[in-house]
């Protein structure tokens, strides 16, 4: 298990003063882009061999979010590899060992020179143990959304969404689905599903709907090909 410290700061904090839904899964991320840091395999170390971790998949469960200035811990642990897949869980607490939220992700290793995933070096492996996976519902990485979409307003990307793969990073995704969840709804449960990376200067299309007690948010190319699945939850997890 590698864990990282942490408090609210004024600039991830929402209207109502608690750390933003896209500002957990950032904290999530960094601590993961930590933990690479630190056993030798950034992600910049591995561009220079043309190799990168991509998301596939988020399943994030809120129980609190934190207040400006409160102190909190994240930890994150890989526990199964398997083909070009790397699973990995989170659990974000309190000093006190109070559950704030936790999170099951799924990777993909990728070769950036051809654009296609790539079978895990045997190095990348051994750099991270695996432990038992953390007690929760797991979900398919696939997330279905409803056939029936609105849409609701065209995004052109920017060099400010993307990260050093070039792509539109998984946390510019969730930022911008949140802008457009109604207002003061408050998100228990989030799944997301990473499907195309986009790229600078493409323009994404974002829609949304509401079915059985969730909204989803789809962002779309021109032809309807989805780069990303949004699924929200108000519902209380079990």
């Amino acid at each position: 298990m590698y864990s990282c410290n942490d408090r609210v700061s004024y600039s991830r904090i929402d209207k109502d003063g608690l750390l933003g839904v896209s500002n957990v899964v950032d904290a999530l991320q960094d601590c993961c882009l930590f933990h690479s840091e630190d056993v030798g395999h950034s992600a910049l170390k591995l561009r220079e061999k043309n190799r990168a971790w991509l998301v596939n998949s988020w399943h994030v469960v809120f129980k609190r979010r934190p207040k400006m200035g409160e102190e909190f811990v994240v930890h994150t642990w890989p526990y199964r590899v398997k083909g070009i897949f790397g699973f990995r869980n989170f659990l974000m607490e309190t000093p006190d060992k109070e559950v704030l939220a936790f999170a099951d992700s799924k990777w993909f290793y990728f070769d950036s020179s051809t654009g296609k995933p790539a079978k895990i070096d045997q190095d990348e492996i051994d750099a991270y143990p695996t432990s038992p996976a953390y007690d929760m519902d797991y979900s398919s990485r696939k997330v279905p959304y409803p056939e029936k979409l609105l849409l609701r307003q065209k995004i052109e990307v920017c060099q400010n969404y993307l990260d050093t793969n070039h792509h539109v990073n998984n946390g510019q995704y969730v930022r911008l689905a949140v802008n457009v969840l109604p207002i003061d709804y408050e998100v228990s449960e989030l799944r997301a599903e990473f499907r195309l990376a986009a790229k600078m200067g493409d323009i994404l299309y974002i829609h949304t709907a509401e079915e059985n007690g969730y909204f989803y948010v789809v962002f779309t190319d021109e032809e309807e090909t989805p780069y990303f699945i949004g699924e929200f939850s108000t519902m209380v997890p079990t």
